[in-house]
């Protein structure tokens, strides 16, 4: 199937792991011209080298913290002297939100929360806006968390982060459409990334297992029997992004193997 991605430009935040690796390699196996963009610069070589490997008509890379205005308009302005224009933005990139006992979270830790995951895809969509909206064309890709739909009180600050970037994604759907840009969001829930593994490693010795136990009893407990990987989550991505989706607009797709509750209208 040909996704209609050959030569587009396409920037990805967070792209040195996880999520954001595995949709730089998608995107690049698709034929796009990528801009790579994340904290660290060794990084950075690694995943411009395997998105090169994978195919990728273009790679250039950016270090930029999504957590900072200057970054993040550096980071376009870059992009844009380089190809010119920007055809997908994929936000990906989020720090760490606050969990635990209500009662024990600070108010700075609300706010500094919101900084992480919340502001930093306002902030970047906020920054590529004005080019897309020039183009008149564009696609922006929410990645969310299956949070935002199932509250915890335990997980309270990630999930309310995730719905208000539900709303988000829907709300700026609304300005964008119009435009010829669409917005819409991927939502996943446990996916088995390098922070995933290095969580299950320091649980595994307190519960007296190993960590390939503790990871054969989280799988079993799920409905396809294993926790979703990095890849899972990029193709639906790339499919969100590409013209085989062109009339998903505003919606936010979920991929949880069936593991979450509930039904949204």
């Amino acid at each position: 199937m040909d996704l209609g991605l050959a030569g587009k430009v396409v920037v990805v935040t967070g792209a040195t792991q996880g999520i954001g690796l595995a949709c730089a390699v998608t995107f690049a196996g698709e034929g796009a011209r990528l801009m790579l963009a994340a904290r660290g610069a060794d990084g950075l070589t690694a995943a411009a080298a395997a998105a090169s490997e994978a195919g990728a008509k273009e790679v250039a890379t950016a270090t930029c913290d999504v957590t900072a205005d200057a970054d993040v308009e550096r980071l376009v302005a870059a992009t844009v002297e380089r190809y010119g224009r920007i055809d997908v933005l994929v936000n990906n990139a989020a720090g760490k939100l606050p969990a635990g006992e209500f009662a024990d979270i600070t108010n700075d830790a609300w706010l500094t929360g919101w900084n992480q995951k919340l502001q930093c895809h306002i902030r970047a969509s906020r920054a590529v806006y004005p080019v897309m909206q020039k183009q008149q064309s564009g696609v922006i890709v929410n990645v969310l968390g299956t949070a935002g739909r199932n509250p915890k009180a335990s997980y309270m600050p990630v999930g309310i982060s995730n719905a208000a970037l539900y709303n988000f994604t829907k709300s700026f759907a609304d300005l964008c459409a119009p435009q010829g840009i669409r917005v819409l969001g991927v939502a996943p829930s446990g996916v088995t990334t390098d922070r995933w593994t290095r969580l299950v490693a320091a649980r595994a010795p307190a519960e007296g297992k190993t960590p390939a136990q503790l990871q054969a009893e989280v799988d079993a407990a799920l409905p396809l029997k294993r926790m979703a990987h990095p890849q899972d989550v990029a193709n639906a991505v790339c499919f969100a992004a590409s013209d085989r989706a062109s009339y998903i607009c505003g919606s936010v797709i979920t991929v949880d193997g069936n593991s979450t509750q509930g039904v949204y209208l």
